[in-house]
């Protein structure tokens, strides 16, 4: 076999560098074609290209740097392989590149931003990954993963030479070292590598494309691995952030302006839709014809128009509900064993006064820490789908469909005593992805999904109003967290969720625009029936005289939303970057940045 002289092992080093570039452009382009098909224009995608290319470049370099250490190793000896040593461990990182770029690609089209570290949280779930999409779909997928990675380790082995090392002379140390200065030169150029240098266009889609998807998964996994309060940077001192949070989160609002209820201890069922945003209710300005049942109902129970999902998925959602906490963008609480017990919750205050409290879900309860979570929240038992009576040739993906688990919320509810007041937690299931239902009445087969739901909601509701259980029965209905159909997570309307009262305990129809956040259910609902919540540090009672601020915060992995009255402003928490600035408020959006900045570091500094 041939030696391998001179300047050629570094040309290896150089070529490769180009070929991981070729990959990521291709990788790019193919991003794009995936999640935005044809509503793209030859110029969108040219934009894009050139608006990442320095943060590609610089990704390129840290890419091969393993590849260059295996050089630089094989100088001292003379005969090393050079395809065997640097050129596998060039495919190793390409494998791993690809890997990422592939699964960004497909799990943008679900989740709506980058894929980042928070998928370590969803690895111990794979079930709930595999409910989530056919098996035909996952497996196209790979047959594209193992295609590409193909096709970007044939490249990387052509621009490999085949031939041994030969030791270097005097003057090669000096080109190699080049690759050093080259390396830190395009990290720390370009903003040092912040993905702000990518951000170009006023589609946050365009944006996500052009930010290099490794560089974005090892920038997270950098920012995960720091303690929680070191996340990110607290821009004042603790003193004025207290009083910030202050104003936005009271510690009294105890007290009760506006009576909603008969009486104060009704019989309870909570009910969470499945990924149900105000964009599917025709009600709250959303998409025509697609929930009928809950628009006919929000006429007959109190309607909260105003109301914002905490988060975007349903763990962090539910701790948001139960616990009254906020949510956050790195961490969810519902996985972290350390402070259950610690967590305030609904179930628990509900049962100081005498209440019984159960839950019931119809799939697995095990997925995402949920049945540990909720039995120490207070709920017990917590059923499952091994609870109801169904054939497995029935189920659908994740279980029980709604039809057949409200049926069991029904038998569930009708049983119960009348001696001691109960509570029962529920949530529903059918309206996530594959949206495979039994029923057929819209031709998007997503719309469809949510129309099952709520077909199946409504006839539930006009069962259980005509039992003897509903005159002293409080119902609410709400989102587990926003839906990604057809918006990103930089459009308010993302959050945007129903927030319904109904049942007999309901004094009387009404519309309340209050701006509400899904964490104030809790203090809102035990204020009315004069239970303290002083132990819920982040709900507010939105009917208390002393909720002067009103305002929601919410977040997803890759930034925060905060609205009030004056309006809302996104921050990317990668990039420092505003999202859409157009939306106009009282005050600067940096202003409004460093408030977010702050209340971010203040949450996270009082975790349990």
């Amino acid at each position: 076999m041939r030696k391998i002289h001179g300047y050629a092992r570094t040309l290896f080093v150089y070529a490769q560098v180009l070929v991981y570039l070729v990959v990521a452009l291709v990788g790019k382009v193919v991003f794009l074609l995936y999640n935005a098909g044809g509503d793209l224009s030859a110029g969108e995608v040219a934009g894009c290209l050139l608006a990442g290319l320095g943060l590609d470049v610089a990704t390129a370099f840290v890419a091969v740097l393993p590849a260059w250490l295996c050089v630089a190793a094989a100088w001292r000896s003379d005969g090393s392989d050079l395809r065997a040593c640097a050129g596998r461990c060039m495919m190793a990182v390409l494998f791993l590149s690809v890997l990422l770029i592939v699964a960004d690609a497909v799990m943008y089209a679900y989740w709506k931003f980058k894929l980042d570290a928070s998928i370590f949280g969803y690895m111990f779930s794979p079930g709930e990954v595999g409910a989530s999409v056919p098996a035909s779909y996952i497996a196209w997928r790979m047959v594209a993963f193992v295609l590409s990675v193909l096709a970007a380790c044939g490249l990387s082995r052509l621009a490999t030479p085949r031939g041994r090392l030969a030791k270097p002379g005097a003057a090669e140390p000096f080109c190699m070292a080049g690759f050093i200065v080259l390396l830190v030169l395009t990290n720390f150029s370009w903003h040092r590598g912040r993905e702000s240098a990518a951000f170009h266009s006023d589609r946050l889609l365009l944006n996500h494309a052009a930010v290099n998807p490794v560089r974005h998964f090892m920038s997270s996994a950098i920012l995960y691995a720091k303690p929680a309060d070191r996340q990110f940077c607290l821009s004042d001192g603790e003193a004025e952030c207290s009083s910030m949070a202050g104003e936005m989160f009271p510690a009294d609002t105890e007290d009760v302006a506006d009576t909603l209820l008969r009486q104060t201890r009704p019989n309870i069922i909570t009910i969470q839709l499945e990924g149900c945003g105000a964009s599917m209710i025709e009600t709250l300005g959303g998409h025509k014809g697609v929930t009928p049942e809950l628009c006919r109902w929000m006429e007959r129970g109190v309607n909260f128009t105003n109301a914002w999902a905490t988060s975007f998925r349903t763990d962090r959602g539910t701790v948001s509900f139960v616990s009254g906490y906020v949510s956050y963008p790195t961490l969810s609480l519902m996985q972290d064993d350390d402070c259950l017990l610690r967590l305030p919750s609904l179930a628990r205050s509900l049962r100081s006064v005498g209440y019984e409290a159960e839950y019931l879900y119809g799939g697995d309860q095990t997925v995402m820490n949920k049945e540990k979570y909720l039995l120490a929240m207070g709920f017990d038992p917590v059923l499952g789908i091994e609870s109801i009576d169904v054939p497995r040739h029935e189920r659908d993906s994740w279980g029980a469909n709604d039809s057949i688990s409200l049926n069991r919320l029904m038998g569930i509810a009708l049983s119960k005593s009348p001696e001691s007041p109960w509570y029962i937690g529920y949530q529903t299931i059918s309206s996530h992805e594959p949206w495979q239902v039994p029923y057929q009445r819209l031709d998007d087969e997503v719309y469809n999904a949510f129309a099952y739901t709520d077909h199946c909601l409504g006839q539930f509701l006009d069962s259980l109003s005509r039992t003897p259980v509903w005159d002293n029965l409080l119902i609410v209905v709400f989102a587990d967290h926003g839906v990604t159909y057809g918006l990103d997570m930089s459009d308010p309307e993302f959050f945007h969720m129903p927030l319904l009262l109904l049942g007999g305990a309901v004094r009387e129809p009404r519309t309340i625009p209050v701006l509400v956040s899904q964490g104030d259910i809790a203090a809102t609902l035990l204020a009315q029936m004069g239970i303290p919540h002083d132990d819920f540090p982040w709900s507010r009672n939105v009917l208390s005289r002393n909720y002067r601020h009103p305002c929601v915060y919410c977040t997803y992995p890759g930034g925060i939303m905060f609205k009030d009255a004056t309006g809302s402003t996104f921050t990317d928490l990668y990039t420092g970057q505003v999202l859409n600035p157009g939306d106009g408020t009282t005050e600067s959006h940096s202003e409004r940045v460093r408030k977010i900045s702050n209340l971010l570091h203040y949450t996270y500094s009082r975790l349990p």
